[in-house]
């Protein structure tokens, strides 16, 4: 079976709000939600930034036996349940498709405890069937732990699987990560990639920049309801999700192959399961991590893709005022495509101030920039290679 999805209710808890509302007024306006790290002593690392979540403006300080995720996860699946499309499906019809984080390890409690095992040991699959049973989901209830591609290829799955099935089914979809942890933040230290501003923390990440300075780790969760045109309620519809693709290029464990092939390959291939070609795209809503050798590869990829316009072609990204969600990244960056085809505009890229002659792509600064936007492309990728696109479109009945 097959017919057009769309996107017909969100939930968000993030860095700069905890409602959709919240994150379109954001990239409206600009507004980051990094800031120096409340819910571990930093005082000895040697960087102290993220973008933590935001409750009516404030950081929530949580036990370090707490996962994050998990409080984040109940949240936002409060928020989607509650809502008129999720009512209208049978408990049979619902299904479960996440992406999420690797397992959290309660490491101050571990070296407090003398080293007895003290971990908050539970995975996020076991999360995931107990809010399955919690909200009455009693179809497939799926996780992917795939790194930064985890959420857009959830998000994925549950576009392929609708087309499958009959319209009565409905599929909540998204991602949730919490890297505010002292054993995961130190690991990414290690590997060179958070940012090194010691300044104002909302000038840390610059995506795209030619003074960019590394990325700096978010948390938060973000879910959507995906159902059948036909049995949408109209007032409700955000977008329509028309292709999806994922490709492996395998180039390296921790960098992107920086011809960008295998991610062109992913947008290629996005588009033709839309039946649209690359002409038709307005905007692209880029992976954008404020490090090199991501914005390099998605710099090729975007010349291979559109090979006359990729010069003009407006790029947008979110992460300098998410932070990086990891794997919940590409679900938090899906508030940012409805925000674009909702207003009509281009967010911002904020701290972009000096282009790179290396990443000659169409950044917008300063204001968001008003077009017409019928199709968005949105690109993801991750460690070990993984690559993520999601062609969505305006909705037009």
């Amino acid at each position: 079976m097959s017919g057009r999805v769309v996107i017909t209710g969100a939930g968000v808890v993030s860095p700069v709000g905890c409602s959709l509302g919240d994150v379109f007024a954001a990239l409206e306006n600009g507004a980051t939600g990094s800031g120096n790290i409340r819910n571990f002593d930093v005082d000895a690392y040697p960087s102290r930034l993220g973008a933590e979540v935001k409750e009516n403006g404030k950081v929530p300080v949580f036990s370090s036996n707490v996962d994050r995720k998990e409080i984040f996860l109940n949240r936002v699946m409060e928020q989607i349940c509650t809502g008129i499309s999720f009512q209208s499906a049978k408990p049979a019809d619902r299904l479960l498709h996440l992406g999420a984080g690797i397992d959290y390890f309660n490491l101050p409690g571990y070296v407090d405890g003398g080293g007895a095992w003290q971990s908050y040991s539970r995975n996020t699959l076991t999360m995931a069937r107990e809010l399955a049973r919690c909200f009455g989901i009693d179809g497939e209830v799926t996780v992917n732990v795939t790194a930064c591609v985890a959420s857009s290829q959830a998000m994925g799955l549950s576009f392929r699987r609708l087309r499958q099935m009959k319209p009565g089914a409905l599929a909540i979809c998204g991602g949730v990560d919490s890297m505010i942890n002292p054993l995961h933040y130190m690991g990414f230290h290690k590997l060179g990639a958070l940012s090194d501003w010691n300044g104002d923390p909302a000038q840390a990440c610059r995506p795209f920049d030619k003074n960019r300075r590394g990325l700096v780790l978010g948390e938060g969760a973000a879910l959507f309801t995906l159902q059948h045109e036909a049995a949408a309620y109209p007032e409700s519809i955000l977008a329509e999700i028309a292709g999806y693709a994922s490709t492996m290029d395998a180039y390296m464990v921790t960098d992107p192959d920086p011809n960008g092939s295998a991610l062109a390959r992913a947008a290629m291939n996005a588009l033709t399961d839309a039946g649209i070609c690359p002409d038709d795209i307005d905007c692209v809503h880029l992976h954008g991590t404020g490090t090199l050798k991501n914005e390099l590869a998605e710099a090729a990829a975007m010349r291979l893709v559109f090979p006359k316009r990729f010069r003009e072609i407006p790029v947008f990204s979110m992460k300098g005022q998410v932070g990086h969600l990891i794997a919940g990244c590409g679900a938090m960056e899906m508030a940012g495509v409805i925000y674009s085809l909702q207003t009509q505009s281009v967010p911002s890229t904020v701290n972009f101030r000096e282009p790179d002659p290396d990443v000659p792509l169409r950044v917008i600064t300063g204001e968001p920039l008003k077009m017409e936007i019928r199709n968005v492309l949105k690109l993801n990728a991750a460690f070990g290679g993984q690559n993520t696109a999601l062609v969505v479109k305006r909705y037009e009945p």
